[in-house]
């Protein structure tokens, strides 16, 4: 497992340093074409990928990963699809379509809302709250890939300029809670 997560983090630096030098050298401006974003999305792909290969064995993918464990955090353990819409700025299909293939495989159940029987509330089951510990520690095994070679300074302003440009494009951080 170390061995592919260093292996992974290697082609991935690698692949961002070529791809970036081969655009630097294609332009004739002063900044190269490829941006922040370009940088971030490709260390998006890589983490889920690395995720995605670790959580086959559960039979889950990073995105319902995702679900999972934000209704393990919500309160009561319960969300309505609305609130997941909203958290993931998802359409609602894909969000059900997320959610019924999770409840087909036993990790979730929807049953009526208290307060409003024509609304259904999303519910974690046994079967998904036993994968969270495995689940838990992928995710810290592929962050500590990704922070390997910084230092503890490095890594609290690393964490720092993620969060300020998650709010400087007016998103909400992932750390609040859904009703």
């Amino acid at each position: 497992f170390m061995h592919n997560q260093s292996h992974a983090i290697d082609i991935m630096r690698s692949l961002c340093y070529n791809q970036y030098q081969a655009i630097e050298r294609r332009t004739h401006m002063d900044k190269p074409i490829a941006g922040y974003g370009w940088f971030i999305k490709r260390i998006d792909n890589a983490l889920e990928k690395e995720a995605n290969q670790n959580l086959q064995a559960l039979n889950l993918t990073m995105q319902q990963n995702r679900v999972l464990i934000l209704l393990a955090h919500a309160e009561e353990h319960t969300l309505s699809l609305k609130a997941l819409e909203e958290h993931f700025s998802a359409a609602q299909s894909t969000v059900a379509g997320l959610v019924s293939r999770l409840e087909k495989k036993g990790f979730l159940e929807f049953r009526p809302d208290a307060q409003d029987r024509r609304c259904k509330r999303i519910y974690i089951q046994s079967k998904g709250r036993e994968c969270l510990q495995t689940m838990h520690q992928t995710i810290l095994s592929i962050e500590t890939l990704l922070v390997r070679d910084f230092t503890e300074e490095e890594k609290q302003q690393f964490s720092s300029f993620l969060q300020r440009a998650i709010s400087n494009i007016g998103i909400t951080p992932c750390h609040s809670n859904p009703k």
